[in-house]
């Protein structure tokens, strides 16, 4: 071949090899075209098929499949219960273009793109897109509505009875692990999730409760106490102690401890018995008529507080027996303070007049002389049936008559209730506190209506209060009777006057009603006149700097009097 020919025959393979280039070079951009930018064809996401689509078409495919699985709660199960998270509210979420581009997706020119493109694929999942703080917020909100707060054992000392409870052991949600491990379940499609939890043990345990109930407060209400002293012991059992007892809690700690009130209460009678020769408050007597003051004098005396120091001794020492410890003492009430606040005037006075009988003399006399010279300080109490006693015949109280269930009959002390009107009065014009009075259940016309009182010892009493700032002493003393001429007791109130005066007003009657007749066989019948019912109302009026600065009411129903007559 010449030269020519062979250089025209390259000339032509030359030609072929452009053209096969060129044809090629179509073909692969054609490709391209076709499968650069498509997801390969047998790509899938979360199981949805989104293979050969464009990205643009996959998201959109993508999105309207796994929209729902963002608003279906995830089920947190927890020992104390359960709770749910919903995805979209939780920061969760699915990054759908990460995905897609994970599973093929987009524009590249690389033959092994192009190739997977037209021809492979596989299965990847959801990428997703997690708000990490959203979704910590979320779970630790759920959490605490699965905590379980831990029960303390206790211990309580109520009257002497002890009682416990157990502990119970608390539960706490974990966070965090509890966050991962939702984040996996959403990853993975599922509908619930174990919560990571843990146990919340109580702060004070049962074996704590147990130690110190079988220890130191089993010591502490074993075995009686006795408090010496030289003029007398306090006595107290293992009930009365137990019932004085308190247990005092700080943190997992228990001690014993006292009600101070209690125990003072507890063993004032006892307190009272020891004598160890003083203090003597400073007081009130009358002489030739005057009120002279009577001094105070220091002495030796078991003090409340010394009965106090020994019973902590008791508790806290080896031994159950302590000596009480007595102290020089003043008096509460000193000299100074009596002749300060002596008594310098008449605040209230009362006078009732009663027909000639022996018993009456006796009685109301002896009442009168008993009640004579009582001094009540600021805050104190009288009480009738406690200054006179139980009226009996080996006491001197002579019989009379006392009216029992709406009949007179004779009994010791009758008579009394007529010092007992004549002393409600006086208290009453001198302005104390009406603690207790009840008038008799029959009205005597020698009374005033509803201002008077009856006692009977042991069911009805007459008690008031010295509810001024001032000291007060009572005079009381008689008249006597004698054959046709009437007797008569007076009480006076002395002291320092608070109001200008206190009066009475009218005694208001009404309602007025009469009882029936009966024929009584008994031995200690008396015959009976009938006694009229009614009502009054009246009231205690107080003034101060010439003006009324306050009234009480007073009402009170008599009952209509039989006629008796007996058989």
């Amino acid at each position: 071949m010449s030269a020519k020919s062979k250089k025209k025959t390259w000339m032509w393979v030359g030609i072929g090899a452009g053209a096969f280039v060129v044809l090629a070079g179509g073909a692969y951009v054609g490709a391209y075209f076709v499968a650069g930018n498509q997801v390969p064809a047998h790509a899938s996401a979360a199981d949805v098929a989104i293979g050969g689509m464009s990205p643009t078409n996959a998201e959109e495919l993508l999105r309207s499949e796994m929209e729902p699985t963002l608003s279906a709660p995830i089920t947190i199960n927890a020992d104390s219960g359960t709770a749910q998270i919903v995805p979209a509210e939780a920061g969760l979420g699915y990054d759908y273009a990460a995905t897609i581009e994970a599973a093929g997706g987009g524009f590249s020119w690389h033959p092994s793109h192009i190739y997977r493109s037209l021809a492979g694929g596989d299965q990847v999942d959801m990428v997703l897109a997690v708000d990490e703080d959203q979704l910590r917020e979320s779970v630790e909100s759920e959490a605490a509505t699965l905590r379980v707060e831990p029960t303390d054992a206790t211990i309580t000392l109520t009257e002497g009875v002890v009682e416990t409870t157990e502990a119970v052991t608390g539960y706490a949600v974990e966070v965090d692990g509890t966050a991962a491990a939702v984040r996996d379940a959403f990853a993975a499609r599922e509908a619930e999730v174990d919560a990571v939890g843990t146990e919340a043990e109580p702060d004070v345990t049962d074996a704590e409760v147990q130690a110190f109930r079988d220890g130191a407060l089993a010591a502490a209400m074993t075995g009686n106490i006795t408090l010496t002293s030289e003029s007398g012991n306090i006595d107290l059992t293992e009930e009365e102690i137990a019932g004085a007892l308190t247990i005092t809690q700080e943190g997992d700690s228990f001690s014993v401890g006292y009600d101070g009130e209690l125990l003072t209460e507890l063993t004032a009678d006892q307190l009272d018995d020891i004598d160890e020769g003083g203090p003597k408050n400073a007081s009130y007597r009358f002489n030739d008529g005057s009120v002279v003051v009577v001094p105070g004098e220091s002495g030796m005396a078991v003090t409340e507080d010394a009965v106090v120091d020994a019973f902590e001794q008791a508790l806290a020492g080896e031994s159950r027996t302590v000596a009480l410890e007595a102290t020089m003492e003043e008096p509460e009430f000193t000299t100074e303070e009596a002749e300060r606040l002596k008594p310098r005037e008449v605040i209230g006075e009362y006078s009732t007049r009663y027909p000639h009988a022996a018993y009456r003399n006796t009685n109301i006399g002896k009442a009168a002389s008993i009640v004579n010279g009582t001094v009540l300080l600021p805050g104190e109490t009288f009480s009738l049936n406690g200054t006179l006693g139980r009226r009996t015949a080996e006491a001197g109280w002579a019989s009379g008559y006392v009216i029992d269930g709406g009949n007179l009959v004779r009994a010791s002390g009758g008579g009394v209730s007529q010092a007992a009107t004549t002393l409600f009065n006086a208290a009453f014009f001198a302005g104390f506190e009406d603690v207790e009075h009840k008038p008799h259940s029959l009205y005597f016309s020698r009374y005033p209506a509803g201002r008077e009182a009856t006692v009977y010892y042991g069911s009805v009493d007459l008690r008031f209060r010295n509810n001024t700032e001032y000291p007060a002493i009572i005079q009381g003393f008689t008249s006597p009777s004698s054959p046709g001429s009437q007797g008569s007791i007076t009480y006076r109130v002395w002291s320092i006057p608070t109001y200008d005066r206190i009066e009475s007003s009218d005694l208001v009657r009404s309602g007025y009603y009469s009882g029936s007749e009966r024929v009584l066989s008994t031995a200690n019948c008396e015959p009976q006149a009938p006694i009229q019912g009614f009502t009054v109302n009246y009231k205690r009026l107080f003034y101060k700097d010439g003006s009324l600065v306050k009234e009480e009411p007073f009402r009170w129903r008599y009952s209509a009097g039989d006629r008796i007559t007996c058989a």
